[in-house]
């Protein structure tokens, strides 16, 4: 599985590739206030449910949770 690395994105950046890369699942962009909304729904994705893959609790920015997807994606 393929995801983006979000080192010198911002949140605008990265969740439009993120959201073109799954568009099939019809996420869409959201503003950066709404992260753990868009990615708590992208959580909800088979895919990612059997991946491992964390939903935003524990995580204090969109950066720290999409370094755990690239981490945890990497693996699978």
């Amino acid at each position: 599985m393929v995801t983006y690395d979000p080192r010198g994105m911002t949140w605008d950046q990265w969740n439009a590739l993120t959201a073109e890369l799954f568009a099939q699942q019809e996420l869409g962009v959201v503003s950066e206030d709404r992260w753990k909304e868009w990615v708590d729904a992208l959580v909800g994705v088979g895919l990612f449910q059997n991946s491992g893959v964390a939903d935003s609790r524990g995580f204090d920015t969109w950066q720290d949770w999409a370094n755990h997807l690239l981490g945890t994606m990497s693996l699978n």
